[in-house]
């Protein structure tokens, strides 16, 4: 027999669609909860924008954003079927921080780094916010520093243990 997780089941009994951790921020409890932490975690944070890449980004990035009074920028994928010519969408940045779901390659992380660089290159990044951390490739104390030392930039949010 197949069980579904619980974070898939909708309060009217359907089924929410998509990869693992797509599907988590489809709940809107689910996505509610991620975002009222992501609030209280950047709140204390000096920054006047929040970047992010692709659909799940976009899903939490303007709630975020609305709730802190921050700008969204967003960076389009190179492969990604989009109306403007712009690789950048937004307010050009001052200090911005990176908001992700998790970070697997870091291929989000690079490609987000690389396009303010060359079109914003005064913008100075503080750091990259991972709403998912349980989901990263990094764990524990250690994670943190390898991020910190591979992208150059601090996880601003530690990663958990594995259990």
């Amino acid at each position: 027999m197949i069980t579904i997780d619980t974070h898939r089941k909708t309060k009217d009994g359907k089924v929410i669609q998509g990869c693992s951790h797509t599907s988590i921020i489809l709940n809107h409890k689910e996505r509610n909860a991620i975002v009222m932490k992501a609030v209280a975690d950047l709140r204390k944070l000096s920054f006047d924008s929040i970047v992010c890449s692709g659909t799940s980004g976009l899903l939490v990035v303007p709630q975020i954003a609305e709730i802190l009074d921050k700008h969204i920028i967003v960076v389009r994928k190179p492969s990604e079927k989009r109306y403007s010519i712009f690789e950048i969408e937004g307010v050009t940045p001052h200090h911005y921080i990176i908001v992700d779901d998790l970070i697997c390659s870091g291929s989000t992380i690079k490609l987000i780094k690389k396009t303010l660089h060359n079109e914003c290159p005064r913008s100075i990044c503080v750091g990259a916010y991972f709403y998912m951390p349980h989901e990263c490739a990094y764990v524990g104390e250690d994670g943190s520093k390898l991020f910190l030392r591979e992208y150059g930039i601090p996880a601003l949010n530690p990663f958990p243990q594995r259990t």
